[in-house]
């Protein structure tokens, strides 16, 4: 898989729109740990927003509702995964996911439908898979 170029931004510095269309998810839009212990259990809730003025930009934003990626001992390496029209076709990017509040990264989806999916490194989790439509 190529790596893109990206912006990983925390908290809510960055303006953003209406989420783009996208399918549902089985799974709900949360990122589970398989192993739900007390210390570091709980859900990684994903959003999608589109990038007020560029159609080619698309915020996944990543919250902890629960320890899981709420603090450096429970901390959550997440890949963010799109397959699109554009050569090489499947890219993706790497963020860590260890403290309150939010952490996005404004990926270069393009325009069109993409498959979007976001999972762990290393960590067994249920991830979240979607087709997103972006208008051009």
């Amino acid at each position: 898989m190529a790596t893109a170029a990206t912006l990983v931004v925390s908290g809510a510095g960055v303006a953003s729109a209406a989420p783009p269309p996208a399918t549902p998810n089985p799974g709900g839009d949360n990122v589970w740990p398989v192993i739900n212990l007390d210390r570091c259990g709980g859900p990684i809730q994903i959003a999608r927003e589109s990038v007020p003025g560029r159609t080619d930009l698309l915020g996944v934003t990543l919250t902890p509702t629960g320890n899981f990626g709420a603090s450096p001992e429970c901390a959550a390496p997440v890949k963010v995964e799109w397959l699109n029209g554009v050569a090489p076709f499947g890219h993706a990017v790497t963020a860590t996911v260890d403290r309150p509040g939010s952490t996005r990264v404004d990926i270069p989806i393009g325009a069109g439908v993409s498959l979007l999916t976001v999972q762990t490194l290393g960590v067994p989790a249920f991830g979240t898979s979607q087709y997103v439509w972006m208008q051009p």
